[in-house]
């Protein structure tokens, strides 16, 4: 196909949907309630070609999952393949797409949080994002891209804490890899002290029922959110939604045992979205479901 006739003119777009005339994702973490971060996968039997455009208010990091994408450039139209990833920092302009049976996942960005998700690891200020036009390969973003799927396949079990956590990993990696400096972050302690590591835990214990973030997480312990995920994790092993997971689960098989709360009592009380996410979540930490779990008790 020809590139649109308007091929000078750069459109502003808020999201995928507007670019698509409409279409909508097959799955979104829209209601998540949590703007930092948006998750969608989106799957295009035909569509194109789009006009030239650029995202007026996020980075956009995409990775294709199916089918072919043909970027309309110059002379030499380039195809995209299955494993392709692509980058599109905010306001940065790109060419014309036509898609065919395409299926991919976009994770847009707030530029804010990823200044604030860095904090002092790596001067963000210093450098921008590059835009990644072309078709390339990334085991890292292809993994993190993979553990968002995976997620919002699943309901979005780990909420706010997880898209946090995916958000600061992706903002590491793209001012570490795919920035205008090629820069190392800041090291920080190979553990976190043990009184910072107890006031965590308490944390985590006493919130349990709530919907913790990893903004408060870090505050509690004046780090910022990178340092206080990799910290984290090599004081116990787990990153900080692993841990709050596991701990939900532990909790719940005490209430279970006391026979006193119903599953779906169970489910308010830990924080679960209702009692088929509590019931997802229990079977894949502990192996049965929360029924089979009480008759064996």
């Amino acid at each position: 196909m020809q590139p649109p006739a308007s091929e000078n003119d750069i459109l502003d777009f808020n999201n995928a949907a507007e670019i698509f005339g409409g279409i909508q994702p097959l799955l979104s973490s829209a209601n998540s309630k949590w703007d930092g971060l948006l998750i969608e996968i989106y799957q295009i039997p035909k569509f194109g070609p789009t006009p030239r455009l650029c995202y007026s208010d996020r980075h956009v990091v995409s990775v294709q999952r199916a089918g072919v994408i043909q970027s309309h450039e110059d002379e030499s139209p380039r195809y995209w393949y299955p494993g392709s990833v692509w980058i599109c920092p905010v306001r940065a302009p790109q060419t014309s797409y036509t898609f065919l049976d395409a299926r991919f996942t976009i994770v847009m960005l707030d530029p804010a949080f990823v200044r604030q998700a860095i904090g002092d690891a790596v001067n963000a200020d210093s450098m921008e994002i590059l835009s990644r036009g072309v078709p390339f390969r990334d085991e890292q973003l292809d993994h993190l891209l993979r553990a968002a799927e995976i997620e919002i396949e699943s309901g979005l079990p780990g909420g706010r804490l997880f898209l946090e956590s995916l958000g600061t990993a992706l903002s590491a990696h793209l001012l570490t890899h795919h920035a205008t400096k090629r820069v190392t972050p800041r090291q920080c302690r190979n553990t976190m002290p043990q009184y910072l590591l107890r006031r965590t835990i308490d944390f985590i214990q006493e919130n349990l029922g709530k919907n913790i973030s990893l903004a408060d997480l870090s505050a509690g312990v004046q780090m910022s959110k990178y340092h206080f995920c990799h910290l984290f994790k090599r004081s116990t092993g787990l990153s900080p939604h692993q841990y709050v997971k596991r701990e939900r689960v532990q909790r719940a098989r005490q209430l279970l045992a006391e026979h006193r709360l119903s599953l779906v009592e169970i489910a308010n009380e830990l924080g679960f979205s209702d009692q088929s996410h509590f019931t997802r979540t229990f079977h894949t930490v502990v192996g049965v479901t929360p029924s089979q779990y009480i008759a064996g008790t």
